[in-house]
Order: C-alpha cells, then structure tokens, then sequence
C-alpha cells in the first residue's frame, strides 16, 4: 500500500514537469499587402529564444493622407518566450501537427499577405503556407504568432533571413 502511495505521489509530481518541446525550430514568415499588414521574419528555437526581423511595421492610428511607417518597431529583434507563452505555442504546434488538421481554405484572396510556417524537427521539416487561412488557423496560430511580433523584444543583430520555403 506505502509502495503504491509513493508511485502515485511520485507520478503526480513528475507529471507537473514541463513537457518537452514540439519542435526544433519554428519559422513564420509574412509578405506585405496593399494595407498595413506588417511583414515579419520569425525564428523560434526549441530553448525558448527567438529572433525577428520586423521588415515593415505601421502606426496604428493611420491619417488621411494615408498609411504611416513606425520605425521603433522595425528592425533586428531578440527575446526569449515566458513559459506560459511557450506551452501554449508548443500546443498550438501539437494541434496542427495533425494530418486531418485544415489550415487552408479553397481558392485565394489577392489582397492577403502569404504566411508561411515552417516547422523543423530533426531532419524533417513541415510547411504550412497559404493566403487564405481557415478561420481556426487564422485566429489561434497565426494571430498568436503576430502577437509575439509585436510584442516587447530588444534590439537585435543582423542574421540571415534569405531561408528557402520549399513548400511545395
């Protein structure tokens, strides 16, 4: 009985652990549109850190004389993810990693920036690209992966950013 409380009890707080990450390095990329949507570069390593290339940026209060740049949030970025934002990007990844999940809809919008999210893990690699996301893609990946561009990160250097997105 002492034997079976102590497997119990021992379960319980190895299960508490942190779970391991679902992936080896993520890469979210965005391409303008005829509006203000950003452009972004994003790597996210499997130890929490990542770097940005925030390549266009626009001021949220646009005039009439049109759409305006903001140039504090363009540039070379760095950070490292909080644990919370971490297990709910790793669950993210767990949820379109399955094969029936849809990411895309059928035919395509000309005035929509192209995503593009690669996923490595060890030698294989899955890509996910589109111009016409499903709304679940849309409103629980992608908007996610926006926020943590635009999100606080600090002045980063230069890398390289020229990654070939073999999707298909």
């Amino acid at each position: 009985m002492k034997n079976t409380l102590l497997i119990v009890i021992l379960f319980s707080i190895l299960g508490c652990t942190q779970e391991n990450p679902k992936f080896d390095k993520i890469i979210y990329k965005t391409t303008s549109c005829f509006g203000t949507c950003p452009t972004y570069y994003l790597e996210i390593n499997s130890d929490k850190t990542f770097q940005l290339f925030a390549e266009e940026v626009f001021k949220d209060d646009f005039s009439i004389y049109g759409y305006e740049l903001d140039s504090s949030k363009m540039g070379y970025f760095k950070g490292k993810l909080d644990d919370a934002t971490f297990q709910n990007l790793n669950k993210k990844i767990q949820k379109i990693s399955d094969p029936n999940y849809k990411y895309y809809n059928e035919g395509s919008i000309t005035d929509t920036p192209t995503i593009t999210l690669v996923i490595q893990r060890g030698g294989d690699k899955t890509c996910y690209q589109t111009n016409y996301p499903t709304d679940n893609f849309q409103n629980h990946v992608i908007n996610f992966l926006n926020k943590i561009c635009a999100g606080k990160a600090e002045k980063g250097e230069n890398f390289k950013t020229d990654y070939e997105f073999d999707c298909y």
